[in-house]
């Protein structure tokens, strides 16, 4: 019999157990970053991690759903379907969002969840140099920074940013945008992107992948075609899904913190 109960700190090391057995990347440090800004769910079979899901609520308004997995060894026994349910009745929020493999989305469609999109995921050596178009984020920028974000975004992040700002290796900042990026193993993963084209974007792209292995995930395909002119190639696709309807000007979300982040 599986019993259900919050993720701590110290199961890290199962979640990463959890990760590998399903052929997902281990990625510790985006483990411990998701349970500091979220809520994680984990099922048990006795002392054995057995199944994950984590909510990350943006205020009242938006939450986004992550990390579901269940281990291959209780494949077929409903335990995917009963965390997401658990994970959606804690939520609360009349939007969710996630991304979905192919595997992921028929249960994602049954619990009323539709795509929005197919984002994928960008990853190479970054072949072009820094477009010089953005400064590194100060003190004084978090404010307005923040603003944007909510209005983008469509809900209110301040509580993560608080520990994005902690977490990220870089935030840069432009007259029309922002940009940040963060390490994730051997990849500078970029994200999020906020920008009112993809040129620029690009822009503010160039200047945080210059040198690095990047990770972009884009929706955009103007986007990705640079992405890919440049040696960042496309890797995989998983599909944006939501519960309810989104708000914010999202046309200028060119790519997210992580898709785990919504």
């Amino acid at each position: 019999m599986t019993r259900l109960r919050v993720l701590t700190p110290d199961d890290l090391p199962a979640c990463v157990r959890l990760a590998s057995d399903r052929g997902w990347p281990e990625e510790p440090e985006k483990w411990a970053f998701l349970l500091r800004v979220g809520t994680g769910f984990g099922l048990f079979d006795g002392d054995e991690l057995v199944g994950t899901a984590i909510v990350t609520r943006f205020g009242d308004e938006h939450a986004a759903v992550s990390m579901v997995l269940v281990a291959s060894s209780h494949g077929g026994r409903g335990l995917g379907r009963r965390v997401v349910e658990h994970a959606l009745e804690f939520a609360g929020t009349p939007v969710v969002s996630l991304h979905a493999t192919s595997y992921g989305k028929p249960l994602y469609e049954k619990l009323g969840f539709r795509s929005v999109g197919v984002v994928t995921a960008h990853v190479g050596a970054f072949g072009g140099t820094a477009a010089g178009t953005s400064r590194p984020a100060e003190e004084a920028d978090r404010a307005e920074l923040v603003a944007v974000d909510a209005e983008v975004f469509g809900a209110d992040r301040s509580a993560m940013w608080d520990e994005l700002f902690r977490f990220a290796s870089q935030v840069r900042v432009a007259d029309d945008g922002f940009v940040a990026a963060w390490r994730n193993g051997p990849l500078t993963m970029v994200g999020p992107v906020v920008a009112p084209s993809a040129v620029r974007a690009a822009e503010l792209v160039a200047d945080v992948a210059a040198g690095a292995t990047a990770r972009v995930d884009v929706r955009d395909p103007a986007l990705g075609a640079w992405l890919e002119a440049h040696g960042v190639l496309p890797r995989f696709t998983a599909d944006l899904m939501v519960r309810g309807a989104f708000s914010g000007d999202r046309a200028r979300l060119y790519a997210p913190v992580m898709q785990a982040l919504g």
